[in-house]
């Protein structure tokens, strides 16, 4: 599809129901992007990761107590996360 034709469907002539669907396709005024996005995105995956790994690596060299430890990591990064994540996304929001 043209670039023209992306924009809003002038100059489209083939009559197809992609120009519509480009026509519906809007952001949503709620979603977040940017630094807030990236900032959540890390909240809710990475730190769960890094947490996880750091119960394993803390727990020590038994297996159970590992898998304990980043079970624990795991559960402790996620509740963190997910609260840092709401924050980001409220703060995001109040400033727009």
């Amino acid at each position: 599809m043209s670039d023209s034709a992306k924009k809003g469907g002038t100059g489209c002539s083939s009559g197809c129901s992609k120009c519509s669907d480009l026509e519906q396709c809007e952001r949503h005024p709620d979603a977040l992007s940017g630094w807030p996005l990236v900032g959540s995105t890390m909240c809710v995956f990475l730190l769960p990761l890094i947490t996880a790994t750091a119960g394993a690596i803390i727990a020590g060299p038994k297996e159970m107590h590992q898998f304990a430890g980043a079970f624990g990591g795991l559960a402790a990064g996620l509740v963190v996360g997910v609260i840092m994540a709401r924050f980001i996304g409220r703060s995001a929001k109040e400033k727009a």
